[in-house]
């Protein structure tokens, strides 16, 4: 039992180090998410620590909830560059002014991505931290939140491109269709429900993993 949990604890900590700072120096978007991803795995075996049932809910909702940011962020990254085209960071330049609604998305996804209260990334992050931190891990609790600092870092910085920069000239609006709008409205709502109503959700993911055990 000891020696699976050392094994899921280096391997958690070693995806979110990797993850995170192959992250912090990308200049593509859609890379930068890709990296971001692997260290969120290592969130999600904090809760496989416990061995228990609840922990495995735990990861559930984690999963269900990164999900839900990551589709609201590439969302936005279909609309702003269509046809699979490779989108640097850059190009969000002044998107406030351009489309403030896909601005918008794009915030609260990078916000909930980064961990940032009250949407589901914090949540979700806090709950998995807090069940390691009773297992006795705090060195290993130390270490997700100096983690957690350097992604709220890479996370932001596109937001402050998003927000705190004026459209180029030759830089185009940005028209999101009306099922990109629902789509988008919806993850947003899940995102924002499941950071505050976890209780709910837990009830869900208890019940799922309780039926697979």
């Amino acid at each position: 039992g000891q020696t699976v949990v050392n094994l899921l604890l280096i391997c958690a900590i070693g995806s979110m180090f990797y993850g995170n700072l192959s992250a912090l120096v990308q200049k593509d978007f859609k890379r930068m998410l890709g990296f971001s991803g692997i260290s969120h795995a290592g969130f999600v075996l904090f809760g496989l620590l416990t061995l228990s049932s609840q922990g495995y809910a735990t990861s559930l909702y984690y999963i269900i909830g990164y999900a839900a940011m990551n589709l609201a962020c590439f969302l936005v990254v279909c609309t702003v560059a269509p046809s699979g085209k490779n989108l640097a960071i850059e190009d969000f330049t002044g998107l406030h002014q351009r489309s403030p609604l896909l601005a918008v998305i794009l915030a609260i996804g990078l916000f909930a991505l980064a961990g940032i209260p009250p949407f589901v990334g914090f949540t979700g992050k806090f709950m998995l931290l807090v069940s390691a931190f009773k297992q006795g891990h705090v060195l290993a609790v130390v270490l997700a939140a100096i983690n957690t600092a350097i992604a709220i870092y890479y996370y932001l910085s596109v937001v402050r491109v998003a927000y705190c920069s004026d459209p180029e000239g030759a830089t185009m609006q940005v028209a999101p269709g009306t099922l990109t709008t629902a789509v988008s409205l919806l993850l947003l709502l899940v995102i924002v429900a499941m950071g505050i109503l976890p209780g709910a959700f837990l009830n869900l993911t208890s019940t799922a993993i309780g039926t697979i055990l």
